[in-house]
Order: C-alpha cells, then structure tokens, then sequence
C-alpha cells in the first residue's frame, strides 16, 4: 500500500483489443481495487509487487473480451494457489455475476464455479447510472457511457478523502464520460484511435485533445492504446506504470 493520503494507480493492460500496443484493460487501485481483468493479472499482479490474494474488489466496466476474459484465471489462482482469502467482491452492471459465471463454466467447467465458490466466496454487487455506494473500503461511483454493445459503465473510486480516479471505460463522447472526468483528479482514460476516429464506441486522439482542453483540473492518463503518440497534456500509459496520486491541496 501506499503511504497515507497518497492513492498508487497501477496500469497493467495499456493496450486496446487487436493492435498488440499493450497488454489488454486492467487498472490497479492501491493493491486492493482492480478496474477490468482483460489483462493476465494473475501474472503481473506479482510482477508489480502485488499479491494476488490482496484483491478485495473487482470493477468490470463493460462485458467485452479484452476487458474481462482473464477474470476467470484470476479466480482459479486464487482457489488453486493458496490465495484463497474469502470475501472478494465483483461488482459490474446489471448480468456481471450471469456473464462470469457463465465465463468460469464455459472455460473449466462446473467444478472450477463450485470451488470458487467455496473457496473464494466472491459477493455480487450490481452498479448502475447515478449509484454511489460504499464497496470494500472505497466510495465507488457508477455513470453510464455509450459504448458499442451492452451496458457499460464509467468509474470514480476513492478512499478515506484522498485522490479521485475515473476510469471511462470504453466509450465515445458522452454525458457520462465527461461527468465522471469533471469529478475526477486523475483521469484513466481510453484512446482508442490515433490520427483518425476509431470504429466501434471509442475515443481518438482528437477527442482527448478537447477534453484536456475542456478540464484544466483534471490530470489524464490515456490508455486502451491502439498506437503510442502525443496528447499535450496527458500522460501515455505503459504496461506496469505505476503513479502515485495525491488529493488536491483544500
């Protein structure tokens, strides 16, 4: 953990789905709160110091591949190597328990959801547009963005009064995007497309250049990259950055 005061942002996946420009979507809060399991997180949890039975809370934004389908390697480390501390909870919208219960099944079978189940005990939470709720230690707050396909969710999450971090998600420009930045002081945001509009619901380089713009009192991290480039005023983030963020001075 951290020192007192100080939120750690850990970025394991910096890359978007098909490009290769990095790991896929995974985002470390403290050494507690994971945003997204598209990443083997099981594998570099360790490489950034982090065990992985320190997990107490998962986030899913959204029910795409390269956000989630390393969730059930996650859970089978924890049940298999001993990690098992009980109580981690999986909070997402509305179908997340369905749709990673359906994951373990279909990948591993009924056995592997059995002993999850007695050995890791996740608890359920669900998140929709406008919740803010108390989960595992930190205030998590939900807005809704539009995306390709599905519900999908932007987040703040914040502990004991210290930094805000938002993360968009995958999304184009939208009202819930740009709130979930307003309350944020540190920004984890997608930049899909480089030097043109990227398919799909996602954000481009054009797009961050207006939002930065727009929200001189944010700090951005750009990730989920399909290419490496400049955004003035934005940092670029690498597979196992880690940054640590202090609240605003009053």
């Amino acid at each position: 953990m951290p020192e007192s005061g100080v939120t750690r942002i850990t970025v394991l996946g910096s890359g978007d789905a098909f490009t290769g420009c990095g790991c896929n979507a995974a985002y470390l809060v403290d050494d507690r709160v994971l945003v997204d399991c598209g990443a083997p997180a099981h594998v570099l949890l360790p490489r950034a110091g982090v065990a992985v039975s320190s997990l107490d809370l998962v986030l899913v934004t959204h029910f795409h591949a390269d956000h989630t389908f390393m969730l059930p390697l996650l859970l089978g480390s924890r049940a298999f190597t001993g990690e098992h501390r009980p109580g981690l909870t999986i909070a997402g919208p509305v179908g997340t328990r369905e749709y990673v219960l359906r994951l373990l099944a279909t990948g591993y079978g009924q056995h592997l959801v059995t002993l999850i189940e007695e050995s890791v005990q996740p608890q359920w939470a669900v998140l929709q547009d406008g919740d803010v709720t108390a989960l595992a230690g930190y205030t998590v707050a939900a807005r809704s963005v539009v995306h390709s396909t599905g519900p999908s969710l932007a987040y703040t999450v914040q502990r004991d009064g210290g930094a805000v971090i938002g993360f968009s998600g995958d999304t184009t420009m939208c009202a819930g995007l740009r709130r979930t930045i307003a309350a944020s002081n540190l920004m984890v945001c997608e930049c899909t497309g480089g030097d043109e509009p990227a398919e799909g619901g996602h954000l481009w380089r054009g797009d961050l250049e207006h939002l930065v713009s727009d929200h001189p009192d944010t700090r951005f991290l750009l990730s989920h990259l399909g290419s490496r480039g400049p955004v003035a005023g934005a940092l670029i983030a690498h597979d196992l950055l880690s940054l640590d963020i202090r609240p605003p001075k009053p």
